[in-house]
């Protein structure tokens, strides 16, 4: 198998070039870092770093603080109580923040590099976060051997790796130049917490001003079997209006 091949490159990439060496991993909580982490820590040294903003979830620190129990990783929370501009850059700003902490921590514990999950698939993709990781020199062993997503996902099925549901910043479920606050990134925080009692999956609440718009992976019937539970508690929030985004999803 052709993912199989690319696995045995990468593990020999690997141990050639990072055994022994102390490596701090952008730790996401997502199957990308996580399989990276699991890898790295069987060579080397391994320090996985996860950065916890107002615009990263609860619900995502609580999946990357399991897995890397799970998988007996060495995990570093760092808490950040800042929220970057809600601009075009505002991945790219975001990005450049963190790998500042990740170079910070990697001098102040006398660490050799920084790595992180960026796959080969995520190059054709509109990612303004890659120039921040070009700026620090950050190391992507994906990009070298031109692994993408589908091969990510079966490798991680090879080798029995759980793969966490997908997720995004919260930030990202605000329209761009849209002033965002901590209070309006918690309102969203607890309403996706609230559908997850009815639905799994992935699960996005977009907001747009007085109205809200549900996305969902899976379980789209169990959203319309609970709208009359579901309008209410988005109504007591304070939006005017609840929509359901059947594009792609269901």
């Amino acid at each position: 198998m052709i993912f199989l091949e690319k696995l045995n490159k990468l593990k020999n990439h690997l141990k050639e070039n990072f055994e022994g060496k102390k490596i701090i991993v952008a730790y996401s909580g997502g199957i990308d870092s996580l399989l990276l982490s699991i890898l790295l820590s069987e060579i080397a040294k391994t320090l996985c770093i996860f950065i916890k903003t107002p615009y990263i979830s609860n619900w995502a620190l609580n999946n990357a603080t399991t897995n890397a129990k799970n998988y007996n990783l060495n995990l570093e929370v760092i808490e950040v109580n800042k929220i970057v501009k809600n601009t075009p850059e505002r991945c790219y700003l975001c990005k450049k923040m963190f790998f500042e902490i990740l170079s910070r921590e990697k001098e102040k514990y006398g660490y050799d590099i920084i790595v992180d999950g960026t796959n080969y698939d995520d190059l054709f993709e509109d990612r303004p976060g890659l120039k921040a990781k070009e700026e620090f020199g950050i190391i992507s062993p994906y990009v070298d051997f031109k692994i993408g997503k589908k091969d990510i996902l079966n490798i991680a099925k090879e080798l029995n790796i759980n793969i966490p549901p997908k997720e995004t910043c919260l930030l990202m479920r605000f329209e761009i130049n849209t002033p965002v606050s901590t209070e309006d990134l918690k309102r969203i925080e607890s309403l996706e917490e609230f559908l997850r009692s009815h639905v799994r999956g992935a699960i996005r609440v977009r907001d747009y001003k007085n109205m809200a718009i549900i996305e969902v992976e899976d379980d789209l019937n169990k959203i319309i079997d609970n709208k009359k539970e579901i309008i209410k508690t988005f109504k007591k929030s304070g939006f005017k209006k609840v929509c359901l985004n059947l594009e792609n999803y269901g």
